[in-house]
């Protein structure tokens, strides 16, 4: 592509994009409107020569800058991919590519792409200098995934509500010594004996079913009417 063209260019080749239209003609017009920061207009006037010249290299590229110049990365990228299909050697569509990937930290892609257009043009420092840092945060230990420590085995009690009842069926099984254990030595500083010996009949009653045959031993009538527990009569085994 040339250089900015005078006004009187820039309206002759918009007349030849008019009347005699051709690939090079909307290439030439769309890259020049692109230098001046009308990416509007070049997208529209690429877009249009592109459904005529369905894949014209050129004119893709053209496209390709205007979107990455509005800050469509993504849009650039899909046709800067056109181009490195069509062309896997062209330098353009590779320094896009691989630069597109390095300003979207896709360090992997950024050090793949251009380590191709090195290849082919070996001498270019500026890109050589940018490969080295993709590198670099590639292989960051920032960009590793993180250990995440194990859990640690939860408390077979947090499962079971913390009632008195839930207590004794716990301590029958052998779960749970004591489940309050924790809860009553922190309240033993707070909470002195008054000499009261009163018992509730609760706590008779569990007193009294010290090794019992059966869970539903802990539940009263009522309670086994109401959950509909019955013993178990070893069906199913």
């Amino acid at each position: 592509m040339t250089g900015k063209l005078s006004k009187h260019e820039l309206e002759a080749l918009e007349d030849d994009w008019v009347n005699k239209p051709s690939a090079i003609i909307c290439a030439r017009l769309a890259e020049t409107l692109r230098q001046m920061g009308k990416f509007d207009e070049s997208r529209e006037v690429a877009d249009t020569g592109l459904r005529r010249w369905k894949n014209n290299i050129s004119i893709t590229i053209v496209l390709g800058k205007c979107h990455r110049d509005a800050g469509l990365l993504e849009k650039a990228m899909e046709s800067f991919t056109v181009v490195n299909s069509a062309q896997p050697q062209n330098l353009v569509a590779l320094k896009n590519l691989a630069e597109i990937h390095f300003q979207k930290e896709n360090w992997t892609e950024a050090v793949n792409f251009f380590e191709e257009y090195l290849f082919e043009q070996p001498g270019d420092d500026e890109v050589r200098d940018k490969l080295e840092e993709a590198r670099s945060w590639k292989n960051s230990p920032d960009q590793m995934p993180l250990e995440t420590e194990e859990d640690e085995p939860a408390d077979d009690t947090d499962a079971f509500p913390k009632t008195e009842r839930m207590n004794k069926v716990l301590e029958s099984q052998g779960i749970l010594k004591e489940v309050f254990s924790n809860s009553e030595e922190e309240d033993d500083d707070e909470d002195e004996d008054d000499g009261s010996d009163e018992i509730t009949q609760e706590e008779e009653a569990f007193d009294a079913e010290v090794s019992p045959d059966s869970l539903l031993a802990f539940f009263s009538d009522k309670e086994k009417k109401d959950l509909k527990l019955k013993p178990y009569d070893g069906e199913g085994e």
